[in-house]
């Protein structure tokens, strides 16, 4: 028999699309020149690769986003985009982070148990006089009746509604819209709706941002810019927003869990200074204007965004409770 060699198999096109390899990676669809991949070693290699090394340009660009403002706009736009994530995916991680934290965070009961009645009678003394129970029996069944009827109402009115045809509106079609929508699942039509307006916020601050973006095109008409700088300038700051109040929610969840009451009080309060701040600073560092300028056009900004933001809310809530 012809004596067998084993032969080192060495890749020389890549496997994806035949390119010659020129080194590790192909130059031109840039996957990786493996030996294998039917191999656990490879497999934990591709996880620990993209945890620290490719994507690993998500630390590095939450860490610019969080603590210097306004640096990552400029380093997108000086053609220095490689080593951060885009704007719109960084802007949909923490977007999906924070609102993903905001549904799975549990709600606070507003339910105290009932309080026991200082005179009601205790077995032991009913129990020589068993006529007084007989004759108070009916007025106990009718308070507690009435205890029962005043509960339901209250969780009826907490989570549903009891007459979905009360609803009424100005605009025709979405009074019948929304007395539909209510008629189809009266008794959480109000739970719905709220958790439906929480999950699709998110997608409707995608209108908001482009009008915002608007507002910074005339705001800052000299020197003209282009309508994108504005608008990755305000992805960039929501994503930084969303990664505070992130920050935030996990120290006050922290807090309530240890009850440091006053802890995630003095959280809550830094946080908001440092997201007005990080604004104007933000605002400073990308457009390069003087400190008084930027401050008037910071509130200018500010005033119209609660303007957009709670139109946008609205918006999202009518919405929610028509296609719920």
């Amino acid at each position: 028999m012809a004596k067998q060699s084993l032969v080192v198999s060495v890749h020389t096109e890549c496997g994806n699309c035949g390119a010659t390899l020129m080194g590790p990676y192909c130059s031109k669809c840039g996957q990786h020149a493996h030996e294998s991949a039917r191999s656990v070693s490879v497999l934990f290699h591709d996880a620990w690769h993209t945890a620290t090394h490719l994507d690993g340009r998500l630390w590095q660009s939450l860490y610019i986003l969080l603590f210097k403002p306004g640096r990552l706009t400029k380093e997108y736009f000086a053609e220095r985009r490689a080593r951060y994530l885009p704007p719109v995916r960084l802007y949909l991680v923490l977007s999906v982070l924070f609102f993903g934290f905001g549904l799975a965070a549990p709600e606070k009961s507003h339910v105290s148990p009932p309080a026991a009645a200082p005179d009601a009678p205790t077995p032991h003394a009913a129990a020589p006089n068993e006529a007084a129970p007989n004759e108070a029996a009916p007025e106990g069944a009718a308070e507690a009746g009435k205890t029962s009827a005043a509960g339901k109402k209250s969780r009826k009115s907490r989570f549903g509604i009891s007459n979905c045809d009360g609803i009424n509106s100005s605009i025709p079609w979405v009074q019948d819209s929304l007395r539909r929508s209510c008629a189809r699942n009266p008794e959480s039509y109000v739970e719905s709706v709220k958790h439906g307006t929480i999950a699709n916020f998110p997608k409707m601050m995608f209108v908001l941002l482009p009008m915002m973006a608007l507002v910074m095109l005339i705001l800052y008409w000299r020197p003209r810019r282009y309508y994108v700088e504005h608008l990755v300038f305000f992805i960039h700051s929501h994503a930084a927003i969303f990664l505070l109040l992130l920050i935030e929610a996990l120290l006050g969840w922290i807090a309530a869990w240890l009850a440091w009451g006053a802890f995630a009080g003095w959280v809550a309060a830094i946080i908001t200074l440092y997201s007005t701040w990080y604004v104007y600073r933000a605002m400073r560092v990308y457009y390069g204007q003087g400190r008084l300028l930027t401050l008037a056009k910071l509130f200018v900004v500010g005033f119209v965004y609660l303007i957009g933001f709670a139109l946008t809310w609205a918006a999202t809530a009518l919405v929610s409770a028509i296609i719920v």
